[in-house]
C-alpha cells in the first residue's frame, strides 16, 4: 500500500471539504424558498349590478391567490387592498365577506387589515356593521365622526353556518325587526323563504362528484339583513359558495321537465347553456311539482314578494341572474363570469301595522 505522507493527506481533506461544501450549497440554492406577494386591487365600486364583472374579477383574483394550493418550495402572502374602494354595494359587501371568511377557516390563517385609516370612511362603516373585523378577529370599534351612511342603511352583523340553524335565522328576523321598530308588521313567509334558502344551499349548493373550482367550506352559508328607511325597505341576503343552480338542475330529477320548459322558451343560441334561463326553469319546475321535498323549494324563495308590488327577490347563480317582482320573473341576465356560487336578496317593503 502506497504511503501518503502528512501534507498530502491534509490536501486531499480540505479538497474533499471544500467539495462538499460546495454541494450543499449547491442544493440549498436549489431548495431555497420563492416568496411570492400578490397585492388584489379591487374596483372603485364594488358592485354585483353596476359594476359586475370587475367586482367578480377582484373576487376570483382573490381565491385564485389565497386559496389556490402553493407549490413547492413556494411561499405566498396574499393582501387585498380596501383603499381604493370608494363604495361598496350592501350585496357586494356580503359576498366579499363570506371569500374572507372562507379563506380564514381554509388556510387557518391569522389576517389583519392594513392601511385602515386610509379607507373610505362610509366603506368602513359599511364592513365595521357587517362584523367584518370580528371575522379577521381584530378589534376594531372607534368612534369615527366621518363614517356615515349614505343611504342610512343599518345592516346586522353576518351569521354563517354549514347546518341549517333555524334559531340562528329566527334571531336574525327578529333583531331586524327590533331595528326598524315593533309597529312594523311583516309577511311571516320571510322567515320560510330564509330558511328554504339555506336548505338549498346546505342540500343542493355542494353536490358530490361535482368538486368546486376552490376548495369550499362544505354546506357552508353566510346571511344577513338590512334596513333602509329612505327606501322604506328590509333587504335580507343568503349566500353559498357552491357550483350554482344551472350546474346543479341537469342532475335533478325534474331535469326533464326543465329540459321541455328551456325547449319551449325562445331564446337565441343554445338555451341549455342559458344560466338565467336555467334559474327560471327551476323556478318553474319547482311551481309545477307537487313533490318538492323540503317546502316547495324556489316557490318558498319568492312566496314574500308575489304580492307585493314593490317587493322583488333577485337571484344570482353562477353566471345567470333574475329578478321575480310581483308574481313574474321581470329581467334575467347572462354574464361572462361565474360568481362563484349563488347569492339571494329579497326586497320587502315595510308594511305598518294598523292600530
Amino acid at each position: 500500500m502506497k504511503k501518503i505522507d502528512l501534507e498530502t493527506a491534509r490536501r486531499r481533506s480540505w479538497a474533499a471539504l471544500r467539495a462538499h461544501v460546495k454541494t450543499l450549497a449547491r442544493k440549498h440554492r436549489n431548495y431555497r424558498i420563492v416568496t411570492i406577494r400578490d397585492r388584489i386591487i379591487p374596483p372603485a365600486q364594488f358592485n354585483l349590478s353596476d359594476d359586475y364583472d370587475a367586482t367578480v374579477e377582484c373576487l376570483r383574483a382573490l381565491k385564485v391567490a389565497a386559496l389556490t394550493p402553493a407549490k413547492r418550495r413556494e411561499r405566498r402572502f396574499v393582501h387585498i387592498d380596501f383603499t381604493p374602494i370608494r363604495r361598496i354595494s350592501l350585496a357586494g359587501a356580503v359576498v366579499l365577506a363570506a371569500e374572507i371568511d372562507r379563506w380564514r377557516h381554509t388556510k387557518r390563517a391569522k389576517m389583519r387589515p392594513r392601511d385602515i385609516d386610509f379607507w373610505d370612511p362610509e366603506v368602513k362603516r359599511r364592513l365595521r356593521s357587517l362584523g367584518f373585523f370580528e371575522l379577521l378577529g381584530v378589534d376594531y370599534s372607534p368612534y369615527d365622526p366621518d363614517a356615515y351612511d349614505e343611504d342610512n342603511v343599518t345592516l346586522l352583523p353576518l351569521i354563517s353556518g354549514q347546518r341549517l340553524d333555524r334559531e340562528e335565522l329566527y334571531r336574525l328576523l327578529t333583531n331586524i325587526m327590533g331595528a326598524v321598530a315593533k309597529v312594523l308588521r311583516q309577511d311571516p313567509r320571510v322567515y320560510g323563504a330564509l330558511t328554504e334558502a339555506v336548505y338549498n344551499s346546505i342540500t343542493h349548493a355542494y353536490p358530490e362528484g361535482m368538486p368546486c373550482e376552490f376548495p369550499p367550506l362544505r354546506n357552508g352559508w353566510w346571511a344577513t339583513a338590512g334596513w333602509s328607511p329612505k327606501e322604506e325597505v328590509i333587504k335580507f341576503w343568503v349566500y353559498d359558495q357552491g357550483v350554482g343552480i344551472p350546474a346543479t338542475l341537469p342532475r335533478s330529477r325534474y331535469w326533464e321537465q326543465a329540459r321541455t320548459l328551456l325547449a319551449k322558451t325562445p331564446i337565441v343560441g343554445n338555451n341549455l347553456g342559458d344560466a338565467s334561463r336555467m334559474i327560471q326553469a327551476a323556478l318553474e319546475v319547482d311551481r309545477t311539482s307537487l313533490d318538492g321535498g323540503h317546502g316547495k323549494g324556489l316557490q318558498d324563495v319568492i312566496a314574500p314578494v308575489q304580492d307585493l308590488a314593490r317587493g322583488q327577490v333577485r337571484i344570482l347563480s353562477g353566471k345567470g341572474s333574475i329578478i321575480h317582482t310581483g308574481g313574474k320573473t321581470t329581467a334575467h341576465v347572462d354574464r361572462a363570469l361565474h360568481l362563484g356560487g349563488t347569492l339571494i336578496e329579497w326586497t320587502i317593503p315595510v308594511v305598518f301595522a294598523s292600530e
